[in-house]
């Protein structure tokens, strides 16, 4: 666990996917091979100004738009 993650015991499937869920601000690199950005959260999945997009299913996405709200009220380091 690093400094400022939150406290979770529960794995969520991936080392992305626990991130997301538990790591304040975090993001997951664009898919695409060779492009090496940060994605952006769209509302719905996260996009890389490349054009790419995750394809996260929408049982992980209901969870993670609850933590996100959460998330966004704490205050980061």
């Amino acid at each position: 666990m690093a400094d400022g993650d939150l406290d979770d015991p529960q794995d969520y499937g991936s080392i992305v996917r626990n991130n997301l869920m538990k790591r304040p601000g975090y993001t997951p690199y664009c898919g695409e091979t060779r492009c090496f950005r940060r994605t952006a959260w769209d509302g719905a999945q996260f996009r890389c100004r490349c054009g790419y997009r995750t394809e996260f299913p929408e049982a992980f996405l209901v969870l993670y738009r609850e933590r996100r709200s959460k998330m966004l009220l704490i205050e980061r380091p």
